[in-house]
């Protein structure tokens, strides 16, 4: 028998090896000595066990065509049939082919058939084999896209929170820019720019009443004034003339290039509204801001300073304040929300509780004050009546940043050190966690007697 009689074997998961037919023939002829010691030690004048229904030796091509398939299946049940047949013959029983002709026609069949099943199911079981791998794949693929995206996610959580800061701390400074103004004073204006934008080099030229040709008269300047001369022509600069005929803020289109650049002359020009008749009266020309600070949003600060300071169509100024007190209710939506983000974004939000029990001898009010003032905006506060205690409950905006959290965390230390209270009125603080519930925060909130971490 040659290789070519069972192409499948060597290709086969279940016979590894160079000698597929080699290892056919061992297990063949093994089973068949097999078989036939049984069948001499138990029905000596049967060669072939022929007088069994069905015969034993119908294992031996069964068996082999199970385990190698087709060719072998058939090869076994034709060579167990040929030495059968011989074995009876040399044996002196004979064989009749009308008595036994089935069952010599059985053992190439079942052979056959069952060689044929099990190569489609060997089939079969490498092609959901390599289904498999190809989905653990598609799998390994979508887990890493989730865990980048849950990573972007929250980079851009991160970066959207400092940009937050940034819009508060914008906010704080521009309201003290219009404190320390009140009145408009072109030169108190400069110096809010410089400190707010970084302005380098800037000029403000008072715009004589009624005169659209008259020169532009400078009133104020920042850095080298050699840049500004103190009357100014405002056809000489196509930014000043533009901005002051079309009223609105003006800036080098090459500054908004991606790398920006400039040419010669003013980055950019303003005109500010004041007086009781919402006139332009003066012009704001910029001549040099530092080069990183040069992109649109320093703009847009500018013309938030000049509307501030000038005290022009801005927001209203009204006695708003920083932090807002809500209801329980409220509370626990807040919460709920804080969990949310916590969950989707991994930025954390805190929760403290401070006892606001105090002897008839304490005052916490300019404490309190002052301890509201410096906390972040967007800072919630309610009250709870636990176990006869009352309390002051704050909710932090959400913060990524360990360092800041244990800076609020020392203010609210310094709060209670200030007034002189004991130990049962150290603040009480909580983070969120995803999955809580509002309920469960609230649990960890007023309970007595614990802290949770604050990191």
């Amino acid at each position: 028998m040659s290789v070519q009689t069972l192409p499948l074997v060597h290709g086969s998961v279940s016979c590894p090896g160079p000698y597929p037919v080699r290892f056919f023939l061992l297990r063949f002829v093994a089973f068949f000595a097999l078989l036939a010691l049984v069948n001499y030690v138990i029905v000596p004048g049967d060669t072939g066990w022929f007088g069994a229904n069905p015969t034993p030796f119908l294992l031996i091509p069964v068996f082999l065509g199970v385990r190698y398939g087709f060719s072998a299946g058939l090869s076994a049940g034709l060579l167990t049939v040929l030495l059968l047949v011989a074995g009876r013959y040399v044996t002196g029983q004979g064989i009749s082919l009308t008595e036994h002709r089935y069952t010599l026609i059985s053992f190439p069949l079942l052979g056959v058939l069952l060689g044929q099943v099990s190569e489609g199911l060997q089939r079969r079981g490498l092609q959901l084999e390599k289904e498999s791998e190809e989905l653990r794949r598609e799998n390994h693929r979508v887990h890493g896209e989730h865990e980048l995206l849950v990573l972007s996610r929250q980079d851009l959580q991160q970066r959207l929170e400092v940009l937050g800061a940034e819009s508060d701390s914008l906010d704080e400074q521009l309201d003290e820019a219009v404190e320390t103004c009140g009145d408009f004073v072109p030169s108190d204006l400069l110096a809010a720019l410089a400190r707010i934008t970084h302005a380098g080099s800037a000029a403000l030229y008072e715009v004589p009443p009624g005169a659209r040709t008259a020169a532009l008269v400078r009133v104020a300047s920042l850095g080298d004034s050699a840049h500004f001369p103190e009357c100014l022509r405002r056809e000489d600069h196509q930014i000043v003339t533009e901005a002051l005929a079309r009223n609105c803020f003006l800036v080098q289109k090459t500054l908004l290039e991606n790398p920006p650049s400039r040419r010669p002359g003013y980055l950019a020009a303003y005109p500010v509204i004041n007086g009781p008749d919402r006139s332009t009266t003066h012009v704001l020309i910029v001549q040099d801001v530092p080069f990183h600070h040069i992109k649109p949003s320093a703009f847009e600060m500018m013309k938030s300073v000049c509307d501030q300071g000038s005290g022009s169509p801005a927001r209203p100024r009204h006695d708003e304040v920083r932090h807002r007190s809500i209801d329980q209710f409220e509370f626990y939506a807040a919460m709920e929300a804080a969990v949310t983000t916590h969950t989707k974004y991994a930025v954390p939000s805190t929760l403290v509780r401070v006892p606001f029990d105090f002897d008839e001898g304490i005052d916490p009010a300019e404490s309190f004050r002052d301890l509201l003032e410096v906390l972040p905006h967007r800072t919630l506060l309610s009250n709870s009546h636990e176990e006869g205690r009352r309390s002051v409950l704050f909710l932090l905006p959400a913060n990524s940043d360990p360092v800041v959290r244990d800076a609020l965390r020392d203010l609210f230390l310094d709060f209670v050190e200030e007034l002189g209270l004991g130990r049962e009125h150290v603040p009480h603080f909580v983070m969120t966690a995803p999955g809580e519930s509002p309920q469960q925060l609230w649990g960890k909130l007023v309970a007595v007697g614990q802290d949770v971490s604050f990191r």
